[in-house]
């Protein structure tokens, strides 16, 4: 089986964990004897590729026309109930419920704002629709994605994440000559307002560890770092670490990826293969994977008050619970479970 694997247009310019899921991806499909190309949309016309894997919004792939291959569709679905904005910028609010209050008062008091996004949405899941298979990373972003459907959807299929053997495999002392010996929360992440470091940030002021951020700066987001830094003078931002990430991993006491919304939170499953103890914003797709795992607590992104009790909480947690449930994703789990959708 020939396979072309179509990264949306920035992948290239924007690190994250839809990279490593690309990449990942073709890794485990190559070790399953398939051959695998990863290119542009330009590729997606050509008779030699069996199957078109296209990672994202396929839009500006179905502009071009459709592919002559069998088209797989990975949405990496954000849902119409996620709407970026100031909430997400200014870090939440003290409590969940003051949170979502002033969150839903925001959305009546833009309503044309509101339907623009809904119709945004649909024409989305209408491209969505073309596909011969879709693949969601969980049923949970599978029963997002038809919740939003206006019609019939075809064939969905599930393909989880996975975790490489690596970061079962990193050193304590690796990461303190890294970072530094002082103990310290650690959140991997890109630097953006979906990834709810400034609640982080708040809520560490009385947390007796120091924080730090793992990721590059989306950009356009400079000013949010500096927001974060304003908050916690003793934050520490790290852009890269390249393949030292499992040694970082294990040196944290804790890490936290407190996103206001994620389809998995790859960083959450590499800390846990790491036995570090973890803490992840709450929503559909996180619970999917870890509502009953051990060494995983679960916050509500706006609560600045819980993601601190949980970090607390964390940060009396033993090591290690977490890494049986990450041992059972890997990317060869991945690349079956793929295989088998584009035969279905």
């Amino acid at each position: 089986m020939r396979v072309l694997l179509v990264p949306y247009p920035d992948t290239w310019t924007i690190e994250g964990g839809h990279k490593t899921q690309l990449f990942q991806t073709a890794r485990a499909l190559r070790s399953a004897d398939t051959t695998v190309v990863i290119g542009d949309v330009g590729l997606a016309g050509s008779r030699w590729f069996d199957v078109v894997h296209y990672f994202g919004d396929p839009r500006p792939l179905l502009a071009n026309g459709r592919p002559r291959g069998r088209l797989v569709v990975s949405p990496i679905y954000f849902p119409a109930w996620f709407e970026p904005g100031p909430l997400r910028w200014r870090g939440g609010c003290r409590t969940w419920i003051t949170s979502h209050l002033w969150y839903r008062l925001r959305r009546l008091k833009h309503p044309g704002r509101r339907r623009r996004q809904l119709d945004e949405v649909r024409s989305r899941v209408r491209a969505m629709a073309e596909a011969d298979v879709i693949v969601t990373n969980s049923a949970a972003e599978t029963r997002l994605l038809e919740a939003d459907a206006d019609g019939p959807l075809t064939d969905i299929r599930v393909a989880h994440n996975g975790v490489d053997p690596s970061f079962f495999s990193g050193s304590v002392e690796a990461g303190r000559l890294l970072l530094g010996p002082e103990p310290f929360v650690l959140c991997v992440g890109r630097i953006e307002p979906r990834k709810n470091q400034l609640t982080l940030a708040r809520a560490m002021r009385s947390v007796p560890r120091r924080l730090v951020l793992l990721g590059t700066v989306l950009p356009g987001n400079e000013g949010y770092l500096r927001a974060c830094q304003d908050v916690l003078p003793s934050l520490a931002h790290v852009s890269h670490v390249g393949d030292r990430l499992p040694h970082v991993y294990a040196a944290a006491d804790v890490h936290v990826l407190p996103s206001w919304y994620e389809t998995t939170g790859l960083t959450t499953l590499e800390a846990m293969a790491a036995g570090t103890p973890g803490v992840a914003g709450h929503g559909p797709c996180v619970e999917y994977y870890f509502e009953h795992a051990a060494g995983v607590r679960l916050h509500q992104p706006g609560d600045q008050r819980g993601l601190r009790a949980s970090i607390l909480d964390a940060l009396e947690a033993p090591r290690g619970q977490g890494r049986e449930l990450a041992s059972r994703y890997t990317w060869e789990r991945t690349a079956k479970e793929l295989l088998d959708a584009y035969q279905c």
